[in-house]
């Protein structure tokens, strides 16, 4: 992972991003005439969700596998969050999840699939340890595409 250039994961990530937006969008059309109705089981929550105190602060993470729409809360501040998928090696066609936020753009924290895993909870650590005093602003849940 360390192999990646700041070009490479921004590349990757567009990618990724491309391709989500599209899917979503897709998806959006496909279920948009569909038979959800007000009788639809509510979704379950992901075993992985978590809410916690950390260094002062309360974070909330919840997952969201179908859509990859991930969200971070750090004391009722959204965080924004976006899903990426990047390859293991420059030269691979292997892949993994990552997250990225709006404060670690250039530090990717792979997203582990299994249940209880705590990749978004990492992702909700780190942001808390760079704004240390400092609380996110309203900016910080700017949406990526």
């Amino acid at each position: 992972m360390n192999d990646l250039s700041r070009r490479d994961v921004f590349r990757h990530g567009a990618a990724a991003a491309l391709i989500a937006v599209t899917a979503t969008g897709l998806a959006g059309l496909a279920s948009s005439g569909a038979t959800a109705g007000p009788n639809r089981a509510a979704a379950q929550a992901d075993p992985r969700d978590f809410e916690e105190n950390y260094k002062g602060k309360k974070i909330k993470g919840e997952h969201d596998k179908d859509h990859g729409k991930h969200k971070v809360h750090i004391n009722g501040r959204k965080l924004g969050v976006v899903q990426v998928r990047l390859p293991v090696a420059p030269d691979s066609t292997e892949t993994y999840l990552a997250v990225l936020s709006t404060l670690n753009h250039f530090d990717p924290i792979p997203l582990d699939e299994g249940n209880n895993r705590d990749g978004l909870k990492k992702l909700a650590r780190l942001a808390v340890d760079q704004l240390g005093d400092q609380e996110l602003t309203h900016h910080a849940d700017h949406e990526h595409p």
